[in-house]
């Protein structure tokens, strides 16, 4: 890449980083004034939690869905911008008019109105790694995607506090400010990527078209992997970890020790996304799903330090399968399925979400927390240690017929 071309990688990582930080945000609003909103519209209490199942479950749909329609998208027109821009309106003009529409009672009328904001809301949620592989060099890559992650980190820290800060309130201008931040971060991506097409050259350009090859053939054990993983983080985070913390401090503390796992989540990304390339993105997140399974007895811990120690460690070794997997994906989409395989892994995070959801209505997660407190911890070390498992397994030597040319372990 040229040096007038150099500032741009950053540029594109930013904007990612900004719609991944607004669109998590825009869940947290919603999830906040929804069984208000709920019940202006005439539904029932219990149907909360179905909505936001039914939501969950759109994600893991539309997010695939998305991802594929941007590979065909780029394939046809070489933009995604215009695309990206046109989906986010409709979906900010959906969740602006959730708060407007719910005092007029029509059950009906707020579910449609929530699943079109559900689905259009996936096109910030897959397309956008796949601007980061057809646009950013391999080596700027790792970058791109640790900013990405950092976007959805930053919101699951500030997500506590935002709950408290909002609850009670009007929920009208949360949701447009909400609105115009995750517009006017699709603006920022779409001006971005019509920059990186203008300083693209010929031989960018090339390296960017789809090509004829063999498939990698280990992306079915990453995308397991990925699932056992990001079920084993759903409960640690969602089940087990506000339980944990309970032993210590006050519940009105909660919102101050709970982002230890996101704070240094955080912290982790770049060394992460540093040693990912270098060591091998599947045996990274291999590694790094150990360490998690490792460190969860210590949230066991007699004291508050060594508890919040744990937490910290094991947001660093999500830190490192998140961005890791992520990698790994667009390492193994490379060229023209970028969309395709990222989709699919943020279907298989949606996935978990929808199975954290369910097990909270169905009264498992009580039960877990009722038959002693190792049992979480014991579940949530076991799935992780499945996920490194998966992984070993499909770093094992293959075939040469079968190694794709575009391997994610290929440098």
């Amino acid at each position: 890449m040229s040096d007038a071309a150099a500032p741009l990688p950053l540029k594109l990582g930013l904007t990612v980083a900004a719609a991944q930080l607004t669109l998590a945000l825009s869940w947290t609003v919603y999830v906040v004034f929804l069984p208000t909103l709920a019940q202006q519209a005439g539904l029932q209490p219990s149907t909360v939690m179905l909505l936001l199942m039914l939501d969950q479950l759109v994600f893991v749909l539309a997010d695939y869905a998305c991802g594929v329609a941007s590979d065909r998208v780029l394939a046809l027109h070489a933009r995604l911008g215009p695309w990206l821009v046109g989906s986010t309106l409709v979906s900010g003009a959906a969740f602006v008019s959730l708060p407007v529409l719910a005092p007029q009672g029509s059950p009906a009328l707020f579910i449609a109105v929530t699943l079109l904001w559900t689905v259009t809301s996936s096109a910030l949620r897959a397309p956008p790694m796949n601007l980061i592989g057809r646009h950013a060099t391999r080596p700027a890559q790792p970058a791109m995607v640790a900013l990405a992650m950092l976007g959805l980190g930053l919101a699951a820290a500030l997500a506590p506090w935002l709950a408290l800060v909002l609850k009670g309130q009007d929920a009208r201008l949360p949701f447009v400010v909400a609105s115009l931040g995750v517009c006017a971060a699709a603006l920022a991506m779409a001006a971005a990527e019509q920059s990186a097409r203008r300083k693209r050259t010929p031989a960018a350009a090339a390296a960017s078209r789809p090509a004829a090859g063999a498939r990698d053939t280990r992306w079915p054990q990453l995308l397991a992997a990925a699932l056992l993983a990001a079920l084993a983080f759903q409960l640690h985070t969602s089940v087990s970890a506000a339980a944990q913390f309970r032993r210590f401090v006050p519940a009105e503390a909660l919102v101050w020790w709970l982002p230890v796992f996101w704070a240094s989540f955080n912290l982790a990304l770049w060394p992460a996304m540093k040693l990912a390339p270098r060591l091998g993105e599947l045996r990274w997140v291999a590694a790094a799903a150990l360490v998690a399974a490792a460190v969860v007895g210590g949230t066991v811990a007699p004291s508050l330090a060594l508890l919040a120690a744990a937490q910290a460690v094991a947001g660093m070794a999500w830190a490192a399968m998140l961005a890791g997997g992520f990698m790994a994906a667009l390492a193994m989409g490379h060229v023209g399925r970028e969309g395709r395989f990222s989709g699919a892994l943020s279907s298989s995070l949606a996935g978990a979400s929808l199975a954290r959801l369910a097990l909270v209505a169905s009264g498992g997660a009580a039960a877990l927390r009722a038959g002693g407190a190792t049992w979480p911890d014991a579940l949530t070390a076991l799935l992780w240690a499945a996920s490194a498992g998966l992984l070993v397994w499909a770093l094992k030597p293959r075939p040469a017929a079968e190694r794709a040319p575009q391997s994610a372990q290929a440098r």
